[in-house]
């Protein structure tokens, strides 16, 4: 039911309560002063509200038969509940406004953040691969030079073999002249005759040139290699997921200290005081990656650095995997990884399978495609391979680190 104020329709609590229902994403404003309004019948001033019918009343119609029965009170009585509820709201969504406001701060302040990082990284890229352009530069011009200098030793030692070898032939051919003309002579005559001079044959270049010019030709060979080599070291790090790879620290046991950056994690004794969530491994020291994969193929840098009697751990494992009590490192656990100690290395295979390795790798590359369920480990520095896991994931896996004894440390490169 309406009432005129000030020449214009007020809507009843009823009705306002309905709308406020129905548009409960505008912000709703209190109630201001109930002002004056005038009763349509019998034009006196409202004071009153039924409850039961929802009806603005003045003191006839409080009397009337109408509402004798009914629940009445007085119109600002009546009202103010809803401007309590109204004010609450209005709180509930200021404050509900800043909270968004403080995130949205936030978010901006990490893309501000990354793009700040973005742009440094492209003038990294821009400043090494400028050195790299000046470093071959540099080294196209040496191998030039020596190539022009092992040219100008070959001309020069050209022109001392034809002059030398010149002025043999013009002795050759006055010894020749000589010896015809003593043909001549009597028998009695040609008993005397001495030996001639002999003339001996000699290497156009010499040896120790030779020399020069085949080591600087096995260098030179030795280009395309060396730049397929970079190429491909190049590519295998431009593939690889480290740069947006990060430690979970949800996950992390309590033994293990993550770096500001979330790219490193190193071994404690002191347990930290965390609190415990379904997701964080109680029983081993271990941390997974974050994001997980559920497809595609993948591939990161780990550099390893142990203590002595350290050791660490180094693949995936999948979602579901224990984080709870006794935990298994093998591929029935859902664990694909690498152990590595200083005393052996062996795959988390069912049974483990020993792994011979001549050294403790400085850098591991871990590779995963999922969908032909392939985890492979090779030594990053020397491109050996370390182990090849074949299986069939039918869930997220994440990359999987453990790293035990103080002093030892994985990063992420």
């Amino acid at each position: 039911m309406g009432a005129q104020a000030s020449g214009r329709v007020l809507l009843c609590p009823l009705c306002q309560e309905e709308e406020e229902q129905t548009e409960t994403l505008l912000a709703p404003v209190p109630l201001g002063p109930v002002g004056e309004m005038n009763c349509e019948e019998h034009g006196e001033k409202i004071y009153f509200f039924c409850k039961n019918d929802s009806e603005f009343l003045c003191v006839f119609c409080r009397e009337g038969p109408s509402h004798q029965a009914h629940t009445v009170g007085l119109l600002e009585e009546a009202i103010q509940p809803y401007r309590d509820r109204l004010k609450s709201r209005l709180e509930a969504l200021s404050t509900e406004k800043d909270k968004i406001e403080d995130i949205k701060c936030r978010e901006d302040q990490k893309l501000h953040t990354l793009l700040t990082q973005i742009e440094n990284k492209k003038q990294q890229v821009e400043t090494t691969f400028e050195r790299l352009q000046q470093e071959l530069e540099d080294q196209r011009h040496l191998l030039l030079a020596r190539l022009r200098e092992l040219e100008q030793q070959i001309w020069k030692e050209r022109d001392e073999y034809i002059t030398k070898v010149s002025e043999e032939v013009t002795q050759l051919g006055i010894q020749i002249k000589e010896l015809e003309e003593k043909c001549q002579q009597p028998g009695s005559e040609l008993l005397q005759v001495r030996d001639m001079k002999t003339f001996l044959s000699q290497e156009t270049i010499s040896s120790d040139l030779i020399k020069k010019i085949r080591d600087l030709h096995k260098k030179i060979l030795a280009l395309p290699e060396m730049m397929k080599k970079f190429s491909e070291n190049l590519v295998r790090h431009l593939e690889t997921d480290s740069g947006i790879l990060t430690l979970d620290p949800q996950t992390a046991n309590a033994s293990l200290v993550l770096s500001e950056d979330r790219k490193s994690v190193r071994y404690t004794r002191n347990k930290r005081n965390l609190a415990d969530s379904p997701q964080r491994f109680d029983s081993l020291p271990v941390v997974l990656g974050s994001p997980g994969f559920c497809s595609g193929l993948h591939r990161w840098q780990v550099k390893v650095q142990l203590s002595d009697g350290g050791g660490c751990t180094v693949g995936v494992a999948a979602e579901e995997v224990r984080r709870k009590g006794g935990m298994g490192l093998s591929t029935q656990e859902g664990v694909w990884a690498v152990i590595i100690s200083h005393q052996q290395c062996w795959a988390s295979t069912s049974p483990g399978t020993d792994l011979p390795l001549s050294e403790i790798p400085h850098c591991i590359d871990v590779t995963l495609d999922y969908e032909a369920g392939r985890v492979t480990l090779l030594d990053a520095d020397t491109q050996v391979p370390i182990f090849t896991f074949t299986a069939s994931f039918s869930g997220r896996v994440y990359p999987f680190f453990a790293v035990w004894k103080k002093g030892s440390c994985l990063t992420l490169t």
